[in-house]
């Protein structure tokens, strides 16, 4: 099975994890931060041994992680969860009924629509992707976790897993320019509110785009937003 552990910016580190069964890299976050451990999304259930054989080699333990964020519901977002204890669990109450029942106590701290989440991190609901699904942005390190709003699902790597993404952007881009003029595309997959979700993105000075799947995106991302939004 194919994994990194790959430094974005200082204190922040991405783990991604190639899944065959999707034939895509899920990816994670850390954030290390004042003696705390964000887990930002966990991967599969699955897969969670990849994930803590990866933080062990660098010397941390599942034990070590304080807090995780969900950047939504999926179980490729909030599989691991279950194996973190005495943990600080965060998501959106728009998605915790997407949770599994016995993984719900986990998560008892619920995501703002805008306003900070007490992790160094600021949170504003996008809602698109799922009805909780949220961006995040470390301001320090001009970091945006974006979840699925914007990843590259299916995709090798085409460079390092932090890259400036020339080929991911340019498949990006054509995938939304195809389904900015199929109106019956528009309205199936709620165009407009993609559309919304990228207008809160671009309110953040981002050095490093963090997505769900895929390449994480470094340089000029504020301008391939707005390229995104071009086609509004």
């Amino acid at each position: 099975m194919k994994t990194y552990l790959e430094q974005v910016a200082k204190n922040v580190y991405a783990f991604l994890v190639w899944d065959q069964s999707w034939n895509s890299y899920n990816n994670c976050y850390l954030l290390l931060e004042h003696n705390n451990i964000t887990l930002i999304d966990s991967g599969k259930e699955e897969h969670s041994h990849f994930l803590f054989s990866a933080l062990k080699k660098k010397g941390i333990s599942k034990s070590d992680i304080t807090h995780f964020i969900a950047t939504h519901g999926h179980k490729d977002h909030i599989g691991a969860i279950q194996y973190l204890s005495d943990i600080e669990g965060y998501i959106h109450n728009q998605d915790i009924e997407l949770i599994p029942e016995n993984s719900r106590n986990k998560l008892k701290r619920k995501l703002p629509d805008n306003g900070p989440t007490g992790n160094d991190l600021e949170c504003v609901l996008l809602g698109h992707h799922t009805k909780g699904s949220v961006l995040l942005y470390h301001r320090g390190s001009k970091v945006l976790f974006c979840g699925d709003h914007i990843c590259f699902f299916g995709e090798q790597l085409s460079g390092d897993v932090v890259d400036t993404g020339v080929e991911e952007r340019g498949k990006y881009k054509q995938f939304v320019s195809e389904w900015s003029q199929n109106e019956e595309m528009r309205e199936q997959h709620n165009f407009k509110l993609f559309m919304e979700g990228l207008k809160k993105i671009a309110n953040y000075d981002v050095e490093y785009l963090c997505t769900g799947h895929g390449a994480v995106l470094k340089g000029i991302v504020n301008e391939f937003i707005s390229d995104l939004l071009e086609f509004e």
